[in-house]
């Protein structure tokens, strides 16, 4: 059968798949399987138990279950609504400072939960009642969680940049320590433009309820809720910055001082550790599950040569540096639209990294920028996760209200990514600083 053919097959087959709502880890691999079967026979079906075992029995992905377990017990242990409360203490003060205060917590948040998701209900859980009382604009509210909550995949600890280091082979303490840089300028960057919009249309968030604000903090002792989070955020990548522990190692440290904090809160039981278990067993179980099928469909990838002959397609286009670049951000936008960022990055890295290496691009200031594009498409319909998380808990509110409220973001992430293309000392100076081997 003609490679041609195959690839053919593969895309159409793939497609067709993931567009009538077949799993994505039993789409990838069960493509994979017809494209090994296709190109080798039964003999590349020997190619499976190799991909099984190297993928499950994997030291950097314990990291995974690990950091997501510190996010589920903040979360569920009520930890994050105390915190949440001392950020509105700080800012409430301001114009619009509720939105401020969304933008803040989703930041630091991001950093001891690691995900999109988990980041925007938890903020957007506590957030959205208040902000309602006090008369804010319903798509202001939407829009600053659903892209705040974004954050969670870009400040580091970042299960996406776990999973991206295994798969590329790079430093998983470089990325994290590269993404904190990026993650806190665009946050710096949906904070002016929510003090922009406010500037033109005051009314937006009205000053008058600004100082009813305080009322979810009537105590100015609540901003001490702040500190022991970040506490716990400063012992997980301090270690790994100075080299004191490995990323793995910082993850399970974050998950017992998870644990620890709950526990001080008085609010650690046995059915709320259940569920955190749970849950982070269920989550990690689907990324596995990804990954496997995604290792299956790459191996095929790579068995039928399909691989080097789209490398060498792409090469023989003659595009420059920047102009394959381009055509990048415009696949992962697409992409980003219709399938989630786990999948993205196995269905496109295997493909796509030789040519990246060929075009000279740093691999630590790529997983920043793909990054960034994963966040895009938890914001950009029709399946951004963030989206429907937020409009799950907004009480009533319409699908299109969460969707235009979180619009001007995705034009915030772009400006984000043109800056790291125009600045990439912005990812890459903080790696360079670190102590030990990263």
């Amino acid at each position: 059968m003609s490679l041609e053919l195959i690839i053919t097959i593969l895309v159409v087959s793939l497609a067709l798949m993931l567009l009538i709502g077949q799993w994505t880890a039993l789409a990838l691999g069960s493509v994979g399987v017809l494209v090994l079967l296709m190109s080798k026979g039964l003999i590349g079906l020997q190619a499976l138990s190799s991909v099984l075992w190297n993928n499950s029995a994997s030291y950097i992905l314990i990291a995974v279950p690990m950091f997501l377990l510190m996010g589920e017990v903040i979360l569920r242990s009520g930890v994050s609504t105390h915190f949440y409360r001392g950020i509105v203490v700080l800012l409430g003060w301001l114009p619009g400072g509720l939105l401020h205060a969304n933008i803040l917590s989703c930041a630091i948040f991001s950093a001891v939960s690691g995900s999109s998701v988990a980041t925007a209900a938890t903020v957007g859980t506590v957030a959205i009642p208040e902000l309602k009382r006090n008369n804010y604009d319903a798509r202001m509210i939407y829009g600053s969680l659903a892209a705040g909550g974004t954050l969670g995949i870009l400040i580091p600890p970042s299960i996406v940049m776990v999973l991206y280091g295994a798969l590329v082979e790079e430093s998983i303490a470089k990325l994290f320590m590269a993404g904190i840089i990026p993650g806190l300028v665009l946050s710096g960057i949906f904070m002016l433009y929510i003090a922009a919009r406010l500037m033109v249309n005051p009314q937006l968030a009205p000053r008058k309820n600004d100082s009813s604000g305080a009322k979810l903090a009537a105590s100015t002792s609540d901003v001490w809720h702040v500190f022991p989070v970040l506490a716990l955020l400063v012992s997980v990548l301090g270690g790994i910055y100075i080299g004191f522990a490995t990323p793995t190692e910082a993850a399970a440290v974050g998950a017992a001082g998870s644990i620890l904090l709950a526990a001080l809160y008085r609010n650690l039981s046995l059915p709320i550790l259940s569920e955190a278990v749970m849950s982070t067993v269920k989550t990690t179980c689907m990324v596995v599950f990804i990954i496997i099928g995604a290792q299956i469909l790459s191996t095929a990838l790579t068995y039928s040569g399909a691989s080097r002959t789209i490398s060498e397609w792409v090469l023989s286009l003659g595009l420059s540096k920047w102009q394959f670049f381009m055509v990048l951000v415009v696949v992962y936008l697409i992409l980003g639209c219709f399938v989630d960022g786990i999948s993205m990055i196995y269905m496109t890295l295997p493909v796509l990294l030789p040519l990246i290496k060929s075009f000279g691009f740093d691999l630590i200031w790529f997983g920043i920028v793909l990054t960034i594009l994963i966040e895009l498409g938890q914001i950009t319909p029709p399946v951004g996760l963030n989206l429907f998380t937020i409009h799950a808990i907004s009480g009533g509110a319409s699908f299109s209200e969460v969707v235009h409220g979180s619009l001007p973001y995705v034009i915030l992430m772009l400006l984000m990514i043109l800056l790291l293309a125009l600045f990439p000392e912005l990812a890459l100076w903080l790696p360079t600083t670190m102590r030990g081997p990263g």
